[in-house]
């Protein structure tokens, strides 16, 4: 298991935008996702877990994985969180 406190880059925060985005990632890996934020838990696979974090530009979640390409999984979803989601969908 591996974790990771990251800031939320996207202007509008945790949206279904952003939200589609991350479990389009997350769903490509074997491991298990788990994003946490103001004592709520989602599964990074479904939208709509999410959603209803309600993560706001600049909050810090915590993103937690756990599986066999964990180290992978983690590096690709905390530089989509920090970095990605600031940018527009290509």
């Amino acid at each position: 298991m591996r974790t990771a406190n990251v800031t939320v880059s996207d202007p509008v925060g945790f949206h279904l935008r952003a939200a589609g985005r991350i479990v389009k990632l997350t769903k490509t890996f074997a491991a298990d996702v788990t994003i946490r934020y103001n004592g709520r838990v989602a599964n990074a696979k479904s939208i709509m877990g999410l959603a209803s974090l309600a993560a706001e530009f600049g909050a810090i979640v915590e993103v937690e994985v756990t599986g066999s390409d964990e180290d992978t999984a983690l590096d690709r979803v905390v530089t989509l969180i920090e970095v990605d989601l600031a940018q527009p969908d290509e």
